[in-house]
């Protein structure tokens, strides 16, 4: 077969058959190794990987164990065919569907958190502050290099307020780290010319009440739910921290109290927020045209079973359902079609150790 056709064959391939299929012979071995180290074949992978509507390539990462759940075992054979819903796997397949994996080296504690998440790379810190990239389906990491003073500030504290990953919208290109704790707010940008990381203090902000730590990116743009019924927005490209309003009042316009829990999510690349009302969960999302900002309802979260107070949006399958991190407890699937839910995974310890994070499983590299 004449390489080009293997090479745009392999293109389209998910990421975990494309280094398997490094030992059916030595031809596709050197072809698939030569195609992993050319940035130009990653970036076409990458970006017919996010193009894909079945998002074979899509999973959850859980920290403790350290485990992964790819989307597509959360969908039963009708559902990946293309036909009607039907029930997702039992409770037994779904356990047998995850995948422990091994921390990464760079990791010397016990257990560690999640910065956030960027096309394939998993930004992370252990108990001691070591800051590592990692890229879980290909076992690869680097530690990234830190040379503030946040670490004074964090000895009483095992992780930071807020805290978000993405891309590096200049001309160097490479990954941006953002941290915050209390007034502080520290940005680390990768520079892939020089093939370094410099840290800097962006600017010194008020102190906000976070309800979630990782920062959910939409558009260049990471997000944390706040106390007084308020989004902090930190964009990437200009450097700055604004905050706006989230929706005030329920669907049957009864006004939320200033200091109300909420959470933020990524759907089709808009901003959404979770807010529970009564013994349901109203789904807002944000249309934004660059003058003005308007939250509309979209879905509602309903016919549960048991009394949950908050739901973490980790993800959309392809048949529409959401899967959730609900109450620190447990990893669930909710169809909106249904309205009924699926436990995915019971969390350790009530999940207090344990944090999750959707992912891509792609070729990227940390070190470039």
């Amino acid at each position: 077969m004449d390489q080009y056709v293997l090479e745009n064959m392999f293109s389209w391939l998910p990421t975990r058959s494309l280094l398997r299929f490094q030992s059916v012979c030595k031809t596709w071995n050197s072809i698939i190794s030569d195609r992993i180290s050319s940035s130009d074949f990653r970036d076409v992978h990458l970006d017919r990987i996010l193009k894909n509507p079945d998002k074979l390539s899509h999973s959850i990462l859980i920290t403790s164990p350290t485990a992964a759940l790819g989307y597509n075992a959360c969908l039963s054979s009708k559902d990946i065919a293309g036909f009607r819903y039907n029930a997702c796997l039992s409770n037994k397949d779904v356990e047998k569907a995850w995948k422990y994996l091994p921390k990464p080296a760079g990791v010397h504690s016990n257990s560690f958190r999640l910065i956030g998440s960027y096309n394939g790379l998993i930004c992370l810190h252990d108990e001691h502050f070591n800051i590592v990239l990692w890229n879980p389906c290909m076992g690869l990491y680097e530690t990234v290099e830190k040379n503030f003073p946040l670490d004074e500030v964090c000895k009483t504290s095992k992780h930071y307020s807020f805290c978000g990953f993405g891309p590096n919208s200049s001309a160097a290109g490479g990954y941006v780290i953002v941290l915050g704790y209390h007034s502080y707010l520290i940005l680390n940008a990768m520079d892939n010319k020089l093939g370094r990381y410099m840290w800097k203090n962006i600017q010194n902000i008020r102190s906000y009440n976070v309800f979630e730590s990782i920062g959910v990116l939409v558009n260049g743009n990471l997000h944390w739910p706040a106390s007084g019924l308020v989004v902090v927005s930190y964009n990437l490209n200009e450097q700055k921290l604004r905050e706006f309003r989230a929706p005030t009042k329920s669907k049957s316009g009864q006004f939320w109290e200033q200091e109300k829990e909420f959470r933020v999510g990524n759907f089709r690349e808009k901003l959404f927020v979770i807010f529970k009302a009564d013994s349901k969960f109203e789904i807002w999302i944000l249309e934004d045209n660059g003058v003005r900002k308007i939250w509309k309802w979209l879905f509602n979260i309903e016919g549960l079973v048991v009394f949950h107070d908050i739901l973490v949006p980790l993800g959309f399958l392809k048949n529409g359902d959401i899967i959730i991190e609900v109450d620190r407890r447990f990893i669930a699937q909710y169809s909106f079609a249904y309205k009924i839910m699926k436990v995915l995974k019971q969390l350790p310890g009530g999940g207090t150790n344990t944090s999750a994070i959707s992912f891509v499983e792609t070729l990227a590299i940390p070190s470039n």
